[in-house]
């Protein structure tokens, strides 16, 4: 019963430490983007630049994190990237006309918070299920992390709007990193049920089992997985996603003002299709449990592509509604997807590296959408020909996604 209750507790933590890479992230840039190329008089496009190369060097703090996620643990691991990313954006926040100063905090950023805590955050949850139980955990993870986000969205732009500035918004996060977020790991933060020897894989070598005899560190190595198709289409089908959405997330503003919309339709849509993403959360994580999860996949691939398709013909507040449900919704299923299958498709023995590997060529791609967006309103004043390609691509990963053949042990 205690067993079960830590782990629990530890789909709950796993989900806070996701929504703690907030500052790392292309949508909490987002919501400062406006003020901070005021405040530091940099264009669009110079800042579209410092992001890829921040977010291209960031992704390399993936692999040590995934390395050492499968030899310290995750309390360790969670436990310095938090402080150290509090820090840091402390310090980014005083930061006033140094272009380098802010290319080093944004790097910062970049990989603390976007690449090392979500690969942690991920591994949290992978390490403490076994493949029967991870599906339904990993639903329930990404509710909560959707839950938490629309409040740490929702509670920035509520800063925003009441005239903070968003320097002081901004230290205000990373106070929250240190003085809370950091405490809650250092509490909660237990060992997985049935591993006498740390947390999870603290200088074990061979088998290792739980109460019910079960191999917990089964599966395929980092490298047998990268050999195989699956990993790629996985990897490439959700980094593809991310590049996208890093893109929309970015300009968001400027994507909407081209079709009409103010900014207060920019702020309703970052919290009102929230729900929609949730219940997509959770018919996600159902069905992986009776569907392959590559026909989930490609289920999910499908609608994406037709709503990047139809956004440059939409002109009224209905059709924008319905683009930003069908985008969340379709997010929120690749959320789990990307969250569940590197354990379900490879096993437990070295997750962690997995994740990281694949967590680094989502972020990799993160650091190229929003570049890709600026060039395209740089060359062509409008952001149409970026939603028709991506479209157009997301249908073939929808397509090789229905084509693809698991692993034996998936």
């Amino acid at each position: 019963m205690r067993n079960g209750i830590f782990v629990g507790i530890h789909v709950g933590v796993a989900a806070l430490m996701m929504v703690a890479t907030f500052p790392g992230r292309t949508q909490g840039l987002g919501m400062v983007t406006e003020a901070l190329l005021a405040d530091f008089q940099m264009d669009r496009t110079l800042y579209a630049s410092y992001n890829l190369w921040a977010t291209l060097l960031g992704s390399l703090f993936c692999l040590p994190a995934g390395y050492w996620l499968d030899r310290l643990g995750c309390k360790k691991v969670l436990a310095f990237v938090l402080a150290t990313l509090g820090a840091v954006v402390l310090w980014m926040s005083s930061l006033r006309e140094s272009h380098a100063a802010f290319f080093i905090a944004l790097l910062l950023t970049r990989g603390l918070g976007q690449s090392a805590l979500s690969v942690a955050s991920i591994a949290l949850v992978s390490k403490y299920f076994q493949k029967r139980q991870l599906g339904l955990a990993m639903g329930v993870y990404s509710l909560l992390t959707a839950l938490f986000f629309m409040v740490a969205f929702g509670g920035m732009g509520a800063a925003l709007r009441a005239g903070i500035p968003w320097r002081e918004a901004w230290g205000g996060i990373g106070v929250i990193l240190i003085a809370v977020c950091l405490p809650i790991v250092l509490l909660s933060v237990r060992r997985p049920p049935g591993d006498g020897t740390g947390d999870m894989t603290d200088g074990v070598t061979g088998d290792v089992t739980d109460g019910s005899g079960n191999d917990v560190l089964a599966g395929m190595t980092c490298r047998q997985a990268l050999w195989t198709p699956a990993f790629w289409i996985f990897a490439l089908a959700a980094s593809f996603y991310g590049l996208v959405v890093s893109g929309i997330g970015l300009f968001n503003e400027s994507i909407l003002a081209e079709r009409g919309f103010d900014t207060a339709m920019y702020h309703r849509l970052l919290v009102l299709p929230l729900p929609f993403a949730l219940f997509c959360n959770v018919l996600a994580g159902y069905l992986c449990r009776y569907v392959k999860i590559h026909y989930v996949l490609a289920g999910t691939l499908f609608p994406m592509s037709v709503a990047l398709f139809l956004f440059p013909l939409i002109r009224t507040d209905w059709q924008v509604y319905c683009y930003a449900f069908l985008m969340s919704g379709t997010g929120g299923a690749v959320t789990v997807l990307f969250f569940s299958a590197w354990a379900e498709l490879f096993g437990r023995r070295e997750v962690g590296r997995i994740q990281g590997v694949a967590q680094m060529a989502t972020v990799f791609a993160s650091a190229v959408g929003p570049l890709l967006f600026a060039l395209s309103w740089r060359h062509a004043e409008s952001y149409t020909p970026v939603f028709f390609f991506s479209g157009g691509l997301t249908f073939l990963f929808a397509v090789l996604a229905c084509r693809l053949q698991l692993p034996k042990n998936a």
